[in-house]
Parts: C-alpha cells; structure tokens; sequence
C-alpha cells in the first residue's frame, strides 16, 4: 500500500526558527515537551518543521511568513523582556520586532527561508512552488517539499495599526510608520509578487486601516492584563469591512496575481471581498478556519464573547469562523477552505470536553466540521463534488495553537489523521456517496488532492493570464 501523502494550507514553519532561542533553522526537529505538554500551546516542540513535514508525507504546504504585529508588544506589560520569557523567545529579536517596521521583519524571515532551502544535513530540498511544473518536480523528488508561499496580514508589508505612542525605552529608536497611499500599496505588492507570494492574508489580530478584523483570543484571568488587539477597533467606531485602502489593496493583489485569504477578516470584510473575487474573477481562501455552525440571515451579528463558545455544544460561533454564507461564497468563487487543527477554533467547549472524556471519538470536532460545510454547500445547490472539492486542511502548525489533542503535530497526518478520517468516511459514506468517490478517495482528497489540484489549476490560469498579450489601446 502506498504511503498516504498531505498537503497542508497553513503552516509557519519558519516562525520559530526566526524568534525562538532553542530552534535555529526550520529543518530542526524539536521537541522537548512533555506529553501534556506536546497537546497543548508550547514553544517546547516544533510542529512542522521539515522534517516532520516530510517524514509525516506532507509533500505541499502554504508557508505563512509573519511578523508579529508590534502593537502586541507595545505595552508596558508585553514590553520585550516578559514577551521573551512567556513565548521563550529570543530577547534580541522581540526588540528588534518592536523598534523595527514589520515589512523589515518580514524580509529578514524571507531570507531565512531562502537560506535553508537545502537541508544542512541530509538531501532535504524545499521547492519554492510558482508554477505547476515547480510542484511537479517536487512531487518527483522523494526529499522535495513544496512550498507555496503566503504572508499572513497585511501588516507584513508595513500596513500596521499606527494610532498609538512608541513605549519610551531608554536606548530603543524606532521605524516610522509606513506611508498608506495607493503607490505604496502597489510596490509593496509587487515585492510580494517578485518573491513567489502567492496568497495574503489581509488582516491579523490588530486593525491595520485595511479591513476590520474578526476577534481571536480570549483574554481571561491573569491575561485581561495583556492589550487586547479587537481594542484597536475604537477609532473607527460602528464600521466594519473594507476601507478605501483595503478595497484598492485586494484589487492590486489580484492585478498581481495574488489571492487574498480571508481568514482574521469579519464578516463584512469577507462579504466585500467576496464581491471583488467575483468581478476579478478570482478564487477566494480561507487558509486555517472552521464554519461558525451558523447563519447570519437567520441570527444577526453579536459581540463575540468567551461565554458563547463555552457554552456551545458543538461549533464556536464566533465571526472568526465562516458562517453558511461565507461557506457558498467561497465554494461558488472555486475557492478553498482549510480546516485548522486548533481545538477553541473547531468546536464549542461541551463538545471538546466531551472529546476530552471519551465520549465521542478523538477527532469528532474535526469530522463535525467537514460533515456541517459539505451539506451546508450541497443544501445551498453546490455539485457534490465541487463541495467536497472545497475542502482540505489547513492546520497552523507552528502558529501557537492549542491542537486536538489526537493531532498535535504534523507526524500525526498518516499515523491518526488518516485512519481516523477513512473510518469516518467509511462509517458515514452514504452521506458522501453522491460525490462518486470511495472512502479512500474521500480521505486522499481531503489530506492531498484537493489543495494540491487548487493550486495546480489556479498555477495554470495565472501563467496562461500572464502569456496573454497586453493591449495597448
């Protein structure tokens, strides 16, 4: 039987080996967690470096580059020393993040990644994937990774959150805000383009003048101490989605031929950039998600609150997660979901603790969420097929996120994930039988097929778009 093989739309495997102490490059396989450590938020393990990337079979990934926001590290209780101790992160580098301008951080990470494209110490080799024959001779070699390369917040090119006062800290300086105008916005996408980006999340944790974010954390007990990002939503009062900037922004990126993934985005924001995608005629990505669970024609908007996804019994419902018309919006551009692996991301607590106990098998948050969008997608008059087609995983590994406790690192696709999801599908199969695909086939879409065959196709059209003469009017 041949080995299963993975395809994952979102990972940060260069993340800790920029920031942290312990790990220098993203070939190395660290963990020094403990077993409960290793199923929870740590820094003490590496969950997709390469080579567990490559040993797991993950063959193609989406490496997100991504500077912290340095408006996290603003204040006086997230000042660069306790941001170095609680993330064990090097010291140097976390005042080097907060007096730099992100899109500095940003280059620096990229010349990391182009610095161990080779393995240091065995055949190793990263293939840095722009056109589809790049995947096809990473696929040909048994040590290729494929990486298709995408930055996660549009902070990253300097478009950060700029209505707050630098901390005075004796002996730091500071980079200025970048301008936001039009010009800059293109250059700084065309630098994208020239370096292989292929796909931008517009916005992170903080607003950036670009669009409006959806809340991702909660902050409870000792960290209600800690600046909460949604707090830099007060300057612009009731609006939400896209500003001018933001509209201009997603236009140039798909003129540059570069997806917007609309994760972090709320509701507003997506709905906007939905209609750009259609007029564009552009996919649109959602790269580590989960669905809310719910509608919003049928329950209007709320402030999200720790208490409703506590109290959910199955699905978060926060605006960080697709509602259903985010789901046919996505599936009807030709567009992609990944499924994250962070367990507050992918269920409410009653079912996680459920999970915890033993009540419902490992993965069920993870299974409730394929079966919930692919009849969502099918009630809305979505083909069978072209509703699966939609999904795959997307899990953030190396993001800080609190993973199943079944899945918490990349070594576990083959070993849990698969078998898991072959059961799943093989128990439920008249559910997806309308597909005409098998169980097996069902499973190696969803680990493989699907991400990989998007971005073969999406690969195809933008260099068949780019061969087209321009005419000159």
């Amino acid at each position: 039987m041949t080995p299963p093989r993975f395809f994952d739309l979102h990972v940060h495997s260069t993340l800790k080996p920029y920031m942290l102490s312990a790990v220098d490059s993203p070939w190395e396989d660290y963990d020094k967690a403990t077993p409960e450590e290793r199923v929870r938020r740590t820094p003490k393990l590496t969950q997709s470096d390469y080579k567990k990337l490559l040993r797991s079979g993950t063959r193609v990934v989406c490496l997100a580059l991504h500077p912290i926001e340095r408006y996290l590290i603003s204040a006086l209780t997230t000042r660069p020393l306790a941001y170095a101790l609680v993330f064990r992160m090097r010291l140097e580098r976390v005042r080097q993040v907060l007096q730099s301008s992100p899109f500095t951080i940003l280059q620096q990470e990229y010349n990391l990644f182009q610095a161990y494209r080779k393995q240091p110490d065995g055949p190793g080799q990263v293939y840095l994937v722009q056109r589809p024959e790049d995947l096809d001779a990473a696929l040909a070699d048994p040590h290729g990774l494929a990486v298709i390369l995408a930055i996660e917040g549009a902070h990253a090119l300097g478009f950060e959150f700029r209505n707050y006062h630098f901390p005075r800290i004796a002996g730091f300086s500071y980079e200025g805000f970048t301008p936001l105008d039009r010009g800059t916005i293109r250059e700084r996408l065309r630098w994208a383009a020239q370096k292989g980006v292929q796909m931008i999340t517009l916005v992170h944790m903080v607003y950036n003048h670009l669009a409006t974010p959806a809340k991702a954390i909660e902050l409870r007990g000792a960290m209600a101490l800690l600046p909460n990002p949604y707090r830099s939503l007060r300057g612009v009062g009731q609006y939400r989605g896209l500003t001018s900037y933001g509209a201009y922004f997603v236009e140039e990126a798909y003129r540059q031929g570069i997806l917007i993934d609309v994760k972090h985005c709320d509701h507003a924001a997506r709905r906007e950039v939905y209609e750009i995608a259609q007029e564009y005629g552009m996919p649109v990505v959602a790269s580590h998600v989960a669905a809310s669970g719910r509608s919003l024609a049928r329950r209007r908007p709320r402030p999200d609150k720790p208490r409703h996804r506590i109290q959910s019994e199955n699905f978060n419902p926060w605006d960080i997660n697709l509602h259903d018309e985010d789901l046919v919006a996505i599936a009807q551009s030709g567009g992609l979901i990944g499924l994250i692996l962070d367990e507050r991301i992918l269920a409410g607590e009653q079912l996680l603790e459920a999970t915890r106990n033993g009540q419902v098998p490992p993965l069920e948050p993870f299974f409730q969420q394929i079966r919930y969008i692919y009849t969502t997608l099918t009630a809305a008059g979505i083909p069978p097929q072209n509703a699966f087609r939609t999904l795959c995983i997307g899990s953030d590994f190396d993001g800080f996120i609190d993973p199943l406790d079944a899945v918490p690192t990349a070594l576990e696709y083959p070993s849990v994930l698969y078998p898991g999801l072959l059961k799943f599908f093989q128990s439920e199969y008249a559910l997806f039988q309308e597909t005409g695909l098998s169980p097996e086939e069902l499973t190696d879409s969803i680990c493989f097929y699907n991400g990989v065959n998007f971005w073969r196709g999406f690969l195809a059209h933008k260099a068949a778009r780019q061969r087209q003469p321009t005419v000159v009017p």
